[in-house]
């Protein structure tokens, strides 16, 4: 009686190629593994050449068994000599790298105060006008304050404080100082004007034409309060007495480039655009021969 069949293995019959029944990619890369390349294998993209890790045989050429198929491998060439590795220094030689310290730049000295006299009004008020030059109010501020509330208490102290109340936006501390200046001289034509420029500021215009026309009577920088009388005329649509000041302004001062741009707006509200642009030009001339 024949014996059964039995059932067939997994492993390759005899003289069968092992490698049968793989496809190209997995045979193209069994054979990349092992140095070599099947000559109908795409080759591998050049992105990828570098990344791969190649594989020196320690051992001479051989041949390699897989199964029943040989592969002949050939061990890669080795350059002819190797450059020798530069020497390096034992550790305990080393020298850390120098660790530079961060620069400081000088310090800028504080910018000493005015020098002054403290019982001289006049002398108080040239020191407070530098400071506020400097851009230093808070100072002036204190140094017309106490000198106000000491030898030098007068009106000049307190319109000088008045006008640098007024000018940082501290309005109420300003009327004070000029509600001061007036009480301490009525004849102050400074804290007359400060007061009208002060009211102008504040959009309080009819206060503010009273206590400039004031001023001006009392014959205090008439450029700077004729200018602060048309600006407040014109607000309150009295155009040709804000014309009538402007340009007394301007005949005060010639080189009032504002006084003459607003004598401008005043002849554009009242149609004449010719001598508008007159006036336009000539405050552009003006401020062009202050900055140069």
């Amino acid at each position: 009686m024949p014996e059964p069949k039995r059932k067939a293995r997994g492993k390759n019959a005899v003289g069968a190629d092992p490698l049968a029944g793989l496809d190209s990619e997995r045979l193209a890369g069994l054979l990349t593994d092992r140095g070599e390349r099947p000559a109908d294998a795409a080759p591998p993209p050049e992105g990828t050449r570098a990344m791969r890790r190649k594989r020196t045989s320690r051992r001479p050429a051989a041949a390699r068994k897989t199964g029943g198929l040989q592969l002949e491998l050939e061990s890669p060439e080795r350059p002819a000599a190797e450059p020798a590795a530069a020497p390096t220094e034992p550790k305990s030689r080393r020298t850390k790298p120098e660790r530079l310290e961060p620069r400081l730049e000088p310090e800028v000295e504080a910018l000493a105060p005015p020098v002054h006299d403290p019982g001289d009004p006049d002398s108080v008020v040239s020191a407070a006008r530098a400071l506020s030059e400097q851009g230093r109010s808070g100072q002036a501020v204190a140094l017309l304050e106490r000198a106000f509330e000491g030898a030098a208490r007068s009106a000049v102290v307190a319109v000088e404080l008045g006008r640098v109340h007024s000018r940082s936006g501290a309005f109420n501390e300003a009327e004070e100082a000029l509600q001061q200046a007036i009480r301490l001289d009525p004849g102050s034509g400074a804290a007359h004007l400060e007061m009208g420029i002060l009211q102008s500021k504040k959009g309080l215009y009819s206060n503010a034409v009273h206590a400039l026309r004031e001023g001006l009577g009392l014959e205090c920088d008439p450029a700077r309060g004729n200018y602060y009388l048309g600006i407040c005329l014109n607000q309150l649509d009295r155009i040709d007495e804000a014309e009538g000041a402007f340009e007394q302004a301007v005949a005060a001062d010639p080189s009032f480039d504002r006084a003459w741009y607003q004598l401008g707006i005043v002849w554009d509200r009242k149609g004449d655009v010719d001598r508008a642009r007159e006036m336009y030009r000539r405050a552009r001339q003006v401020a062009a021969k202050s900055r140069g």
